[in-house]
């Protein structure tokens, strides 16, 4: 039955997660992919596109085009690296860190309705047995 399978129902899971969450951050003319850039962006400061695609798993023509985006949006800007020359390195800008405020908050409110049917020991198991099935070295 395709409806025990663990792989199926964390893909169908996901689906509705992201699509919620699209919704949410639709407000902000975002949506998850951007959100996570900009997220990477406000950790490292001045990342590379390299170091963002391979920090979040995506190939590096999605994170040309995601950065092309948020650049067009004032959200982010592009900069030539210290450590490389032939790079660019993107950065938030002032508005970019005032959009990311607001898109944690409801990525906040979002999360909160999605998993709101859970107990929240069942949130904390959840989150624990997921971040296990992540780790590289299991």
């Amino acid at each position: 039955m395709l409806e025990r399978r663990v792989t199926y129902l964390l893909r169908r899971v996901t689906d509705a997660a992201g699509r919620m969450a699209n919704a949410h951050l639709a407000a902000l003319g975002l949506d998850t992919r951007h959100y996570t850039v900009l997220t990477v962006l406000a950790a490292g400061g001045g990342s590379s596109q390299r170091t963002i695609a391979d920090t979040l798993g995506f190939d590096r023509a999605t994170v040309v085009a995601l950065v092309d985006t948020l650049e067009s949006q004032g959200l982010a800007r592009r900069i030539r690296s210290r450590e490389d020359r032939r790079a660019n390195a993107v950065e938030l800008t002032a508005k970019g860190r005032r959009a990311l405020t607001r898109a944690d908050k409801l990525m906040e409110e979002c999360e909160a309705q999605f998993v709101g049917v859970l107990e929240p020991l069942e949130r904390q198991q959840l989150t624990r047995m997921l971040e296990r099935l992540l780790r590289p070295d299991r």
